[in-house]
């Protein structure tokens, strides 16, 4: 009887861990990728060779919002836009990473200074 009593409190505690909204929560709010491209039509990746065109793409799913975009290049210099930009519901934006830095690029995303997404992608030797 303990055995089953000690499994059944397992089994809620998985269920209840489960079901519990994630700390990002927010997050799901927006779609952050970086594409080895410009266009709409480019894919998420994490690997972009050195001479391609990169973007950081942004989307909004829920609100008009201002974020912000940061890039960590592998000599760990950082940049960011300067100002806020308006991303509308629903619409897909690009800003253009110009780096033929081989190594890791490290891209966030912040919406009213919170960090909303992390995108990793490495550009090879």
């Amino acid at each position: 009887m303990k055995g089953l009593t000690t499994l059944t409190t397992l089994l809620l505690a998985i269920s209840l861990a489960a079901s519990a909204v994630p700390a990002s929560a927010e997050a799901a709010a927006y779609r952050h990728y970086v594409g080895c491209g410009l266009s709409q039509n480019a894919k998420p990746s994490h690997k972009c060779p050195k001479r391609s065109k990169k973007g950081a793409f942004f989307r909004s799913l829920r609100a008009e919002v201002l974020y912000k975009l940061c890039v960590r290049f592998p000599t760990r210099k950082v940049i960011c836009t300067k100002k806020p930009e308006k991303a509308e519901r629903g619409t897909l934006y690009v800003n253009k990473i110009t780096s033929n830095i081989p190594g890791k690029h490290r891209v966030s995303w912040f919406v009213k200074g919170k960090r909303v997404g992390v995108f990793v992608f490495r550009v090879p030797r």
